[in-house]
């Protein structure tokens, strides 16, 4: 074999300490057995790390001569690995020897052994190793290697000196070793390297590793950046290979993912089994619920919690007894999908869907004793569904909580659930210091009074008051563009001057832009013409121009969608000419009133839309549109004839708008 994977040897950390009761594994003489054995490469890792931590003689000479022995590679290479683990200078003299091996792989495992060891002649004795012109050159190398790896202050002069040899071959390795030591890359460039150290060589030792340290902090960020962007790179080219495989392919697809190292692959491996569930045949389907199954074991909490979600989904004895055990073991995020999944399973209509509720309620009920928060929620929200509970009541006992994390999680699960019987509790909790707390407790009061919450007209009116008042006064601008999206759920006209005075204050962009969207919602859906002509006035006083014509037009096409108010529409449209018309926006007024001139109307009605196209022609004309006044003057000339004096204004804009 020609590496071991440092996973293999860390798992030897899950061992017992050398000072605790020793089982028969750890004699020297049975370890050096498994050692040996290269049919078990994670029992040889262990074994390796059992030797070097054992304190006994035996183990001491048994590693001693294992690391002689370079020519067993595999065993060397692995109790290289454990010294380099455990940083034991014991055996720092039969590393030195390996690193003049023949063997490129020992020669490796022996220098990435060194490089971590705290042994006081390490450096001198690399520096002699490298300067010996009778070794091989890769072994003078390796030491250059080393003295780099090292992080060692008095390594600089040893590599400087490389550097400015006649060895071109040693000059490129100690031009890298230095890079390594100093986190800098100035190539062959001995000068700049010389600069480098007249900077630094007067360093004290404790100044020396903080540079090291930040230097080495450093490279890791970049280091899990560039493994971040791999792990994307491959996710990516997992999605794109199994789109483009045909629909009986996929199946095999997903199990070869379920073999993958990175959770997020196997995390997409259940995606794809949940989207392939619903189509497919009796035998796909019962190997699309072996994946989640499978996935339900998974040592990713994502994974896992994912996999035992997409099982609600799934009708199965087997599957329902999983989900049953899961409520009650593993990890809260685990206890709390599997709740929602056997909620999810109970509400399904069904034969045995009478027998499944009643088996399903009362692990949900044991499951409001658990000591998670999150598991808590999920049950008594899947106990509300099932009937067998108001959730809402057991939640808002939470909000007086005195973690932040558990109110927050109570608020959150309250926007789905909340009622007039807890309104008095969240009304008092919007007091809490916390933003995120307030946030979510505004999208429950919306809750309760939107979705059927059962309030009285005085309740109706005081929450919505609450509501006004933290618009205005919230100290956070979240929680007051929260309360902004929550009156345009649930307010009433009574609240558009309060939203137009945030609109039109200095406010948060974001709070003022929830504020103008919940204004055009509440008073779209009023479907109130008197209400629109008002606000129209307002704007027009206030010389809110853009805001009065996209008001305006917003009245005109959400009406317009409405049996009842299309009749509103109508006079909405005619606002909105005017208003277009005031602004000099002819361009935009001119299909409108072609459109209101098509229309039947009164005779009041439709000289007051001759009025408006000759506005737009006479607007037209003073901005050079020639062309667009006589285009206004035909299209006026079929209703001329009934229009009296206002034929006689077409006629003189035709004079002035020809050539």
């Amino acid at each position: 074999m020609q590496a071991i994977s440092p996973i293999l040897i860390g798992l030897g950390l899950l061992l017992p300490a050398a000072d605790a009761v020793r089982p028969p594994e750890a004699d020297p003489a049975r370890l050096q057995e498994t050692l040996r054995d290269r049919r078990d490469p994670a029992g040889q890792s262990q074994a390796a790390l059992l030797l070097v931590q054992c304190p006994t003689e035996d183990a001491e000479i048994a590693v001693r001569q294992a690391l002689e022995q370079t020519e067993e590679v595999d065993v060397f290479s692995v109790l290289a690995g454990a010294v380099r683990l455990c940083q034991d200078d014991r055996f720092a003299e039969e590393l030195l020897a390996a690193l003049r091996s023949v063997r490129p792989v020992v020669r490796q495992a022996a220098a990435e052994a060194l490089a971590v060891l705290p042994h006081a002649a390490l450096t001198s004795r690399l520096k002699d190793t490298a300067a010996d012109d009778k070794l091989e050159l890769p072994v003078r190398q390796a030491a250059l290697w080393v003295l780099g790896r090292s992080g060692r202050k008095d390594a600089a002069p040893i590599l400087l000196e490389h550097l400015e040899g006649d060895n071109e071959a040693l000059q490129g390795c100690a031009a890298d070793a230095l890079a390594d030591l100093a986190g800098q890359n100035f190539g062959v460039d001995a000068a700049r390297w010389r600069e480098w150290w007249g900077r630094h060589k007067d360093m004290s030792n404790e100044r020396w590793l903080e540079m090291r340290l930040a230097c080495q902090t450093s490279r890791v960020r970049r280091l899990e950046g560039d493994v971040e962007r791999a792990r994307m790179q491959v996710l990516r080219l997992q999605q794109q290979v199994y789109t483009r495989l045909p629909v009986a392919d996929r199946t095999n697809y997903i199990q070869l993912a379920l073999e993958q190292d990175d959770p997020m692959v196997r995390a997409l491996a259940g995606h794809w089994a949940l989207e392939l569930l619903a189509g497919a045949d009796a035998s796909q389907q019962k190997v699309l619920v072996q994946v989640l199954f499978r996935l339900s074991h998974d040592g990713a909490v994502e994974v896992q919690r994912a996999a035992v979600l997409g099982l609600g989904r799934v009708s199965d004895p087997a599957v329902f007894e999983r989900l049953k055990t899961l409520v009650g073991q593993g990890r809260p995020p685990v206890r709390a999908a599997a709740a929602r999944a056997l909620a999810q399973q109970a509400r399904e209509e069904g034969p045995d869907s009478k027998a499944r509720r009643e088996e399903v309620v009362p692990v949900l009920r044991k499951a409001l004793d658990d000591s998670a928060l999150e598991v808590v929620v999920e049950a008594a929200e899947g106990l509300e569904a099932l009937g067998a509970l108001n959730a809402a009541p057991v939640l808002a006992g939470l909000l007086h909580h005195h973690s932040e994390a558990v109110r927050q999680t109570a608020a959150q699960a309250l926007e789905r659930v909340a009622d007039g019987a807890v309104l008095n509790d969240l009304m008092t909790a919007l007091d809490d210091a916390s933003p995120t707390v307030r946030f979510s407790l505004v999208g429950a009061l919306a809750h309760a009074a939107r979705d059927g919450g059962g309030l009285s007209d005085e309740q109706q009116k005081q929450v919505l008051g609450r509501l006004e008042t933290m618009l205005q006064h919230d100290p956070d601008a979240g929680v007051r563009s929260r309360t902004a999206t929550a009156l345009s759920e649930c307010g009433s006209p009574a609240q558009l001057a309060a939203l137009w005075r945030c609109v039109t204050a200095g406010e948060d962009g974001r709070v003022q832009e929830k504020a103008w969207q919940a204004f055009l919602e509440i008073a779209a859906r009023s479907g109130s013409l008197p209400l629109a002509q008002e606000w129209d006035h307002t704007m027009a006083s206030a010389k809110q121009g853009p805001r009065r014509l996209q008001f305006l037009m917003e009245m005109q096409t959400r009406w317009q969608k409405r049996t009842e108010t299309k009749a509103a529409a109508i006079s909405a449209q005619e606002l909105l000419v005017q208003a277009q018309l005031d602004l000099g926006k002819w361009a935009a007024a001119f299909p409108q009133v072609r459109d209101l001139l098509s229309r039947p109307g009164s005779e009041t009605e439709m000289d007051q839309r001759l009025r408006w196209l000759l506005a737009v022609g006479e607007q037209a004309l003073q901005e050079g549109g020639r062309a667009e006044a006589l285009r206004a003057v035909q299209e006026a000339r079929p209703y001329l004839p009934r229009a009296g004096a206002l034929a006689e204004a077409f006629d003189k804009l035709e004079k002035q708008a020809s050539p």
